[in-house]
């Protein structure tokens, strides 16, 4: 199948697929007039989403922003305040970061959101697809972006699955041109939705459908079967290329670093007077020993470097 016809199909069946399953989420469909306080739902709502489930966003986000109704609230909270309204997400550094990019926003661009993308990606914390996001959702501006859903369909259906190691062949870089040439054809069909509908569509599919780990090919036919042969073999083999990322064994279990992580602000989240190394040790692993204060030590003191935690003599607390 040429390209053009291969991209109408495509766009055909992902429209066709979106109006039967279309979910209603509170950063979608946001008809609210001002455009800054909208591209601020809609920039809180993508932060987030990155590397957490909708179901749990859709709870937490109504809770931050009674928090924070508007990106002046964000702009001058404190760490403290952003972290503990941020409890449930994990990934707590993504917070700051929120809040980083609201006080620039405030103190550079007196609180209004540019619907340039140059000058969108310019804000620290406020990445590629992030900027693009907000055109596409806030403004309804057409933006081609890649997100991991969005990554994972476009290179399965018309370039082929993802390598032995997980990884894709094809760079962002060259599959933005893709999702720039499928937009457009996406939005000149017939009865064609938004570009805030066409992106939510193929985010929606690919959590729903095309998924990383099981593709449903019975409901997604544009998926050749030699490509499903290759997408279950690869799945297999990167069972056995399983990327060892930093951590410790807690008997026979294996937990990365970064959950500790989380337990650690977690804890501290409710200690208003502060904890010692040793009782935070002693909440959040059950192996707690002396031999494991120097690891501790070391997590304590890249969240301390990473501004969520204070060292107040020989007791932490959250960052105010």
């Amino acid at each position: 199948m040429r390209r053009s016809r291969q991209e109408q199909a495509f766009v055909q069946y992902i429209w066709d697929w979106f109006s039967r399953h279309k979910r209603t989420l509170p950063w979608r469909d946001l008809k609210i007039e001002d455009d800054t306080q909208r591209a601020y739902m809609i920039l809180v709502s993508e932060v987030m989403l990155q590397q957490t489930q909708v179901s749990r966003v859709e709870v937490i986000f109504t809770r931050f922003l009674r928090e924070f109704p508007a990106i002046h609230d964000l702009a001058k909270a404190s760490n403290k305040d952003v972290i503990i309204a941020w409890r449930g997400m994990g990934y707590n550094s993504r917070a700051l970061r929120l809040r980083d990019a609201a006080k620039t926003i405030v103190d550079q661009h007196k609180g209004i959101f540019s619907k340039e993308y140059d000058q969108l990606i310019a804000i620290k914390g406020i990445g590629p697809y992030t900027a693009a996001a907000v055109r596409n959702f806030a403004f309804n501006l057409p933006t081609p972006c890649i997100d991991t859903n969005i990554r994972r369909i476009l290179h399965r259906v018309f370039i082929g699955p993802e390598n032995e190691d997980g990884e894709f062949e094809t760079k962002d870089k060259e599959l933005l041109k893709l999702a720039d040439a499928v937009l457009k054809v996406a939005l000149a069909q017939p009865n064609a939705g938004t570009t805030a509908d066409w992106h939510a569509a193929l985010m929606d599919f690919g959590s729903a459908v095309c998924t990383k780990a099981n593709t449903q090919y019975q409901m997604f036919p544009l998926a050749k079967n030699r490509m499903k042969k290759q997408v279950v073999a690869v799945q297999a083999k990167k069972k056995k290329i399983k990327k060892q990322e930093p951590g410790r064994f807690v008997g026979s279990v294996f937990i990365p670093n970064r959950i500790f992580r989380g337990r650690i602000v977690e804890t501290l989240r409710d200690a208003h007077r502060g904890m010692t190394l040793e009782d935070i040790g002693s909440i959040i692993t059950l192996d707690w020993a002396d031999e494991h204060q120097s690891w501790l030590a070391s997590l304590l003191s890249a969240l301390e470097k990473d501004g969520m935690i204070k060292k107040f003599r020989n007791v932490y607390k959250l960052h105010e």
